[in-house]
């Protein structure tokens, strides 16, 4: 019987792995995100400081 990997910082990276999905890629997309977010907010403190 297979039994998932767990626990810990690495098996949980694992059990990533373990549901198909390319760990890799979800570092990308969390750095993708952040960027965005850092952008979002970038652009709405000009928008704030425009309008005073």
């Amino acid at each position: 019987m297979y039994r998932a990997p767990t626990g810990g910082a690495v098996g949980g990276g694992t059990a990533l792995a373990a549901t198909g999905s390319d760990v890799g890629w979800w570092i990308a997309l969390g750095i993708a995100l952040l960027i965005t977010g850092l952008l979002v907010l970038h652009a709405n403190r000009r928008r704030r400081n425009a309008n005073q």
